[in-house]
């Protein structure tokens, strides 16, 4: 065995970490504290280009649901900040360290305090199972260039590095680099959120609804938000699959139903 098959196994061996909630196994190369470094950069970044939205009951609604999740997550790494963002594209992103922003254009597809906890515990898996992390790994693994970019802060970096590094972020489309989540990580993103929403009080059966409003909905940007995401049978499959798993953890908390709507 030459000194690089070697190493690759090593690497692949030490790499390999399982994800809080699904129980999946992760190949990761970064460390929890690099990548929540750069989610805050990016995350600073973002708010500095986007229009804010603080005061409005949508925005308070979005503080409180995103708090209950929070408070489920057991993520003591993460420094929690939820924000609204004024847009017409519906959509929302956690970033590493959970750093959560929901634009304005998702609530009519939400209805409901369920329907934002479905979009919002979705993406917080995301960040939870660590996505931009273990994308960054498989461009390390694949690129030795890249192997550089978990040790520098995004300011100092090539801007086709960084512009990489905030698409693996999750934030790809907003900087007009897309890199979406693969269907394997969006399936386990809506296991993990699923199981959030339940555990935070709110009907996890709403998670189906939402997805069938929003699939529904048709329109440019609402294709492109699920263009990699499960088609909307299995995804719909998958989901009804998981509630036997998360209606327990529904049934011993504080049970809102479906909470307020917006």
């Amino acid at each position: 065995m030459n000194k690089l098959t070697y190493l690759v196994i090593t690497l692949l061996i030490i790499a390999c970490t399982t994800t809080p909630f699904s129980g999946n196994r992760a190949f990761l190369l970064t460390s929890v504290e690099t990548e929540n470094r750069q989610g805050e950069e990016a995350y600073r970044e973002i708010l500095k280009k986007e229009k804010e939205i603080t005061g409005s009951r949508e925005a308070k609604m979005v503080e409180a649901v995103g708090k209950k999740i929070a408070a489920v997550a057991n993520q003591p790494d993460f420094n929690w900040e939820f924000r609204t963002i004024l847009s017409d594209t519906p959509n929302a992103f956690c970033l590493p360290g959970g750093k959560v922003a929901v634009y304005t254009a998702i609530f009519k597809y939400a209805k409901n305090e369920a329907g934002l906890a479905t979009v919002m515990g979705h993406e917080i898996g995301h960040a939870i199972a660590r996505h931009g992390g273990q994308r960054m790994s498989q461009s390390m693994a694949a690129n030795i260039a890249l192997a550089g970019i978990s040790a520098i802060g995004l300011a100092k970096m090539d801007p086709n590095k960084r512009g990489l590094v905030m698409a693996a972020l999750g934030v790809g489309v907003t900087y007009g680099l897309i890199l979406p989540f693969s269907r394997a990580h969006e399936t386990e993103a809506d296991e993990i959120g699923l199981t959030l929403m339940a555990k935070a009080g709110y009907d996890p059966r709403e998670a189906i609804n939402f997805w069938d409003r929003f699939s529904k909905a048709g329109g440019k940007e609402s294709v492109e938000f699920l263009s990699t995401h499960p088609g909307s049978e299995k995804r719909r499959d998958h989901l009804k699959s998981l509630l036997p798993k998360v209606m327990p953890e529904y049934e011993v908390s504080s049970q809102l139903g479906t909470g307020a709507n917006i």
